[in-house]
């Protein structure tokens, strides 16, 4: 699951820095994206491929649900393939959704209602780099609707599953992110799942990133 993330603009990450910049060129998108913790339904910067290479482009995170009724934010990696809100978009618009790290809770004791929130980041630093796809809605931001992204998830290894039984597609290598995002639209699905490799994290209680 990722239910939400954050981009630390104060960590001085080269590639986050990178990426900031080129979407400053577009004023008028940046003034849009948020930055620190990033909500569902909001503006944030999303990697494409384009015929000119890649670029940085400012979307919704969300796909809308069919007939109305809310985003879907997040797509199981196993079947996403198959299921009709984003099988064109894995094989014609994959995307890289860029942070700096992804927040889950965690229930501070067995029957409790309290949660304690924590932060995933990856344990070797830098930015962080999570599959997903996008689609244009409503004809698009240029025609008054609105270009939206979602997240692709699979379950959770060792590391994760003690927080939740899901975690976020990881592209943990520039091979991993370059396959995504460049492999052409006729490209076996399931070898690009093999780049599925989820690295190492750091876990910290989010009051430590505050």
């Amino acid at each position: 699951m990722c239910g939400r993330y954050y981009i630390a603009q104060e960590d001085n990450d080269e590639e986050i820095a990178r990426i900031i910049a080129i979407l400053n060129q577009e004023p008028t998108q940046a003034s849009q994206v948020h930055y620190g913790e990033v909500f569902p339904s909001q503006m944030a910067p999303v990697i494409v491929n384009t015929p000119e290479g890649w670029t940085v482009k400012a979307m919704k995170w969300g796909f809308p649900r069919a007939g109305g009724g809310g985003l879907v934010i997040n797509s199981r990696s196993e079947k996403a393939d198959v299921t009709p809100m984003f099988s064109r978009a894995v094989r014609e618009r994959r995307c890289l959704v860029p942070m700096s790290g992804f927040y889950e809770w965690r229930r501070t004791a067995s029957g409790s209602k309290t949660k304690e929130k924590y932060a995933f980041s990856q344990a070797d630093a830098g930015a962080m780099f999570l599959a997903g796809v996008y689609g244009s809605f409503g004809g698009g931001v240029a025609n008054g609707g609105y270009d939206g992204f979602a997240i692709l998830t699979q379950p959770a290894d060792e590391q994760m599953q003690p927080y939740h039984h899901r975690m976020p597609v990881i592209l943990a290598t520039r091979q991993a992110r370059h396959s995504w995002l460049f492999a052409p639209p006729q490209a076996n699905y399931g070898d690009l799942r093999t780049l599925f490799d989820p690295p190492a994290l750091t876990i910290r209680a989010a009051s430590q990133i505050q």
